[in-house]
């Protein structure tokens, strides 16, 4: 067994070692404002509402449906990699199991690339939305459905597909942040 595969093991593993019931409430609203991106869409309906830029905000939507289309139907399907917690059937689950494969996380990768996005078009937002990622995505691996490297993967997709997704609408749409 590799040693990363071994290390994302050991430590979702000793995450649920150490839990505790309040910081277990606060990641549990956390993670699931993310589901679905629904904290996300609320937040593109914002920039679209408190910017006169309207394009920003079918920027930020481009970015969550590329994100989403890419790492959830795309790459998952790709590597097909089991979930911990389905690996690990006998340690318990506080949030509903999720179905499909673990890496990358949709989650993660959705809630770094609207961040990725929000840094583009005001940079003190999208600073608070990168620790909002960064929560949601740990939240993944702390409530035992994604290893580390699905979240780091996911960390990684999103804020690429954002990235590419800054550099080329601009491009193919003719407006500028």
């Amino acid at each position: 067994m590799s040693s990363v595969i071994q290390f994302d093991i050991w430590a979702a593993i000793k995450l649920q070692k150490h839990q505790l019931p309040i910081v277990n409430k606060i990641l549990l609203a956390i993670t699931r404002s993310a589901n679905g991106g629904l904290i996300w869409i609320l937040t593109g309906l914002g920039v679209l509402a408190g910017f006169r830029e309207k394009h920003l905000g079918i920027l930020f939507f481009c970015v969550l449906i590329f994100t989403a289309v890419i790492n959830n139907l795309i790459l998952k399907s790709i590597f097909m990699r089991k979930r911990p917690c389905d690996l690990f059937q006998r340690i318990p689950v506080q949030i509903k199991r999720p179905c499909g494969s673990s890496f990358p996380s949709g989650h993660t990768a959705v809630s770094f690339a609207c961040a990725t996005a929000l840094c583009a078009i005001y940079l003190p937002i999208g600073i608070a939305a990168i620790c909002l990622a960064a929560v949601i995505g740990f939240a993944r691996v702390y409530f035992f459905v994604h290893f580390p490297t699905d979240v780091l993967f996911g960390m990684i997709s999103g804020v690429t597909i954002a990235g590419g997704c800054i550099f080329l609408l601009p491009i193919l749409t003719g407006y500028f942040l």
